[in-house]
């Protein structure tokens, strides 16, 4: 199990392309369609974050939680708490829309956030003052298009009322909280076995400079 969660960011690209695959092959919605093409693509952007190049913990810990502290295992954030944050929050964002199809704010949540990372990507160019931070390419190649291929093709207004669109990003904001800001979360990044990888946790361009 533990070879497993240390390695579910390479699962993680295995798993774009089950989930690619049945996009292609499966008779859905264009909506269940667009659903199932941000899971593919989230899976990408999980393994370059974490895989290759890698170096978001660091990003993170520089630009989320406001710290200097480099010695990876200080951090609070392994393998395991990694894997808990993000395929939780895939599963709630953007698995529960697919299986409750009928509770619309569900889908608007999931087709606003992918528009949310590209902005929170964006963001972090600014802030460190560079053209790539790990995540940007599956952002803005895949994530950002999906979303407006969503909102331009497939949206439709009439099927939502003006709560739907505060709840959807209500949904977001508690399931991330509860995903990367929970005393779960941060009790699952103090355990033992899980620890992060250099690349990983610096990426591949912070390594070669070193």
């Amino acid at each position: 199990m533990k070879k497993m969660i240390n390695n579910w960011y390479n699962i993680s690209v295995y798993l774009a392309g089950l989930t690619a695959l049945l996009a292609i092959f499966l008779p859905v919605t264009e909506v269940q369609k667009c659903l199932l093409a941000s899971i593919c693509i989230l899976f990408l952007h999980f393994f370059e974050e974490f895989g290759y190049p890698g170096g978001f913990p660091l990003l993170g810990v520089k630009l989320l939680l406001g710290t200097d502290e480099m010695d990876k295992t200080k951090w609070d954030c392994n393998n395991l708490s990694s894997m808990f944050g993000n395929w939780t929050f895939l599963i709630l964002v953007y698995v529960s829309p697919l299986l409750l199809p009928n509770v619309h704010f569900l889908t608007l949540s999931a087709m606003l956030f992918l528009i949310m990372e590209v902005i929170m990507h964006s963001i972090f160019n600014l802030r460190l003052k560079s053209i790539y931070n790990a995540g940007l390419i599956t952002a803005i190649l895949g994530l950002g298009p999906i979303g407006v291929y969503y909102f331009i093709n497939v949206f439709d207004s009439k099927m939502y009322n003006w709560y739907d669109y505060i709840l959807a990003i209500l949904w977001f904001i508690i399931v991330f909280i509860f995903c990367f800001r929970s005393k779960l979360y941060w009790n699952l990044g103090k355990k033992d076995g899980y620890v992060l990888t250099d690349q990983t946790a610096f990426g591949v361009n912070y390594l070669t400079k070193n």
